[in-house]
């Protein structure tokens, strides 16, 4: 199956220009089963209830017209008395699935003075995959992945924002999110933008296979990057690398004792 990955060049206080942006990226793919965007493409903003309606709509209407499954990354969204970051899944219909939170906003850069936690964390179904998704930070967390891969999903997507320099960092911890869950890892950035303290976003957008292997890189350009995933490669892993049914054999730790599941 076939994933495209959209890295934007991003303003990053004109939302106007970054949903022409998006939608003329958006225009250009056909045959494909999975779109994701990167987090915050939008820009810097806080889109209310009314104007997040508006941009879902628009985004349906691209999902419908290539027939694929749209993830929209990552907006901030403004509820009734709360600002959530929030990653919605667009089906090929055009209707909205669901959406996954980003559970834990960055403190690095400020966000949790004004983003509340988040709590979903779904899994979805495209008509050939499941998948996940963390959104930017919640990568550090193995513990949420591990739960998203304990539901069976076989793409984790990471809608993000991450600087130039911390790059190789992220590449890291995408290549063992996906060895130690035996899943592909898929990570879209923005790029020819800035970060809160002006930092550059230069994208290097990845995909990662269940082995660990850098599938794909893209440099710092602009454009849509389509990935072909062989999601068989999944058993095939899995027969010599365990890890994942290992870890349902383990009911706790108690200080220095692992205490195993009887099965």
């Amino acid at each position: 199956m076939k994933i495209a990955i959209v890295q934007p060049a991003r303003d990053r206080f004109d939302k106007a220009k970054n949903l022409q942006t998006v939608t003329r990226l958006l225009e250009q793919i056909h045959d494909v089963e999975i779109v994701c965007l990167p987090e915050n493409w939008a820009g810097v903003i806080i889109l209310s209830e009314a104007e997040l309606a508006e941009v879902l709509a628009l985004l349906g209407r691209y999902a419908q017209k290539g027939r694929y499954t749209l993830l929209t990354g990552s907006l901030i969204v403004e509820g009734k008395d709360f600002k959530i970051a929030r990653g919605h899944v667009i089906g090929p219909d055009g209707v909205v699935l669901g959406y996954t939170d980003k559970i834990f906003p960055s403190n690095a850069v400020g966000e949790r003075a004004f983003l509340r936690f988040g709590e979903r964390l779904p899994v979805f179904s495209s008509e050939k995959a499941r998948f996940g998704v963390a959104i930017c930070v919640d990568l550090f967390y193995p513990e949420l992945v591990r739960a998203l891969a304990q539901r069976d999903i076989q793409i984790l997507f990471n809608p993000s924002n991450i600087p130039e320099n911390r790059i190789a960092l992220w590449r890291s911890l995408l290549c063992a999110r996906a060895a130690e869950n035996t899943i592909f890892v898929a990570f879209a950035n923005n790029t020819k933008s800035l970060y809160p303290d002006d930092r550059r976003v230069s994208g290097h957008s990845m995909v990662i296979s269940p082995r660990g292997d850098v599938l794909f890189e893209a440099d710092d350009a602009e454009g849509v990057y389509t990935v072909e995933i062989n999601l068989a490669h999944i058993a095939e892993i899995r027969k010599r690398w365990p890890y994942l049914a290992d870890s349902l054999t383990v009911e706790k730790v108690e200080g220095d004792r692992v205490v195993r599941k009887t099965l």
